[in-house]
């Protein structure tokens, strides 16, 4: 790919960059980087109709990836044009300063995304094939139950049971299998994404051609009686649907428990591991204390995080103040000896 040079965002307030993916199927892929606004309050002349992607860049030096053109080709229409948010494309990130004040924003360009598109790459025989079955789940719910009409546990159980009556023994252990190797995925590993999908209103899996909504996602898990790894439940939680409304992340979400409940998600700027928790905890996300800035190094974010840890929650137990000691001391490890909150 030959080098890209960009132009600074040509718009005052809040404003990103938006690809207009233009339509195609086995041609070259093509697109047009263009600059638009975030509210409040945003012109209608703005775009508002995008989804934002969530997807692993697969390489540290190189933003625009391999995997990014591969999401790229999975999503892109044959017949229009697709206005897509793609943060190895969208944010120059040879510019520090850009690069910090469109982290500070993130939290708003997904939430105000029409859709958050979840890309766990290519597919395999396995993942196809569970894929398959989720989706036929979906569309057969969609005769169950209307917007104002919930679907009970019972009924769920009913119609999975409809949807792979015909399977035997072997094949039903294939989706077992698949839906492992999709919770395999480096996308359950990067902190980024807990952002990217705590402020989604509405999520979809992709992988390959296929797509499915994440509740649905999520609720294939329990039908097939499968226990997540503990790094991908907290994940599982989060996701839009009914899970994320009765679990933890509904209770307490302060920048600690975050700290806690994902300390074993992976970053390929160890600084991210606490830049990607802001947005969506509940006692810094509007503080002036702590901000993604790039210019200071690993250590000074450590400094000033376990200051806000100490300084700005009164009501923290004294085990959580001993553990915000022991995580400083330990350059960002998790006080309870489980991995680095920065994966690389």
């Amino acid at each position: 790919m030959t080098s890209f040079e960009y132009k600074p965002i040509g718009l005052e307030g809040p404003a990103f960059r938006l690809l207009r993916l233009l339509k195609g199927d086995d041609d070259p892929i093509q697109g047009r980087l263009f600059d638009s606004k975030l509210p409040p309050p945003a012109p209608p002349e703005y775009v508002r109709d995008y989804a934002a992607l969530s997807y692993t860049w697969g390489s540290k030096s190189r933003p625009f990836t391999k995997n990014a053109y591969l999401a790229l080709r999975d999503l892109r229409y044959q017949e229009k044009d697709r206005i897509l948010w793609i943060d190895a494309l969208c944010i120059n990130q040879n510019d520090n300063k850009e690069r910090g004040e469109q982290v500070q924003q993130m939290g708003s360009i997904y939430s105000e995304a029409e859709r958050v598109i979840i890309w766990l790459g290519e597919a395999t025989y396995d993942t196809d094939y569970v894929m398959h079955y989720m989706e036929q789940l979906e569309k057969e719910s969609t005769k169950h139950a209307s917007n104002d009409q919930k679907i009970s546990d019972k009924q769920w159980v009913n119609i999975w049971s409809a949807v792979v009556h015909n399977l035997i023994a072997d094949q039903r252990d294939l989706l077992i299998e698949g839906l492992r190797s999709l919770l395999r995925r480096n996308w359950f590993k990067r902190v980024w994404i807990l952002q990217e999908v705590a402020n989604a209103r509405v999520a979809e899996i992709v992988c390959g051609g296929k797509s499915v909504s994440a509740s649905i996602f999520a609720l294939t898990l329990s039908l097939l009686e499968i226990t997540p790894d503990p790094h991908c439940q907290p994940i599982l939680d989060i996701m839009p649907g009914p899970l994320r409304n009765s679990s933890w992340w509904a209770k307490k979400r302060d920048l600690y428990t975050l700290l806690v409940k994902f300390c074993g998600s992976e970053a390929t700027d160890p600084r991210d591991s606490i830049y990607a928790l802001l947005g969506i905890s509940s006692d810094a996300c509007d503080t002036d204390f702590l901000r993604a800035n790039y210019k200071k190094n690993l250590q000074d974010v450590i400094f000033d995080t376990t200051l806000f840890l100490l300084n700005f929650n009164n009501k923290r137990s004294n085990a959580a103040v001993m553990g915000c000691k022991e995580w400083a001391r330990g350059g960002g490890e998790a006080a309870t000896g489980e991995r680095r909150c920065a994966g690389d």
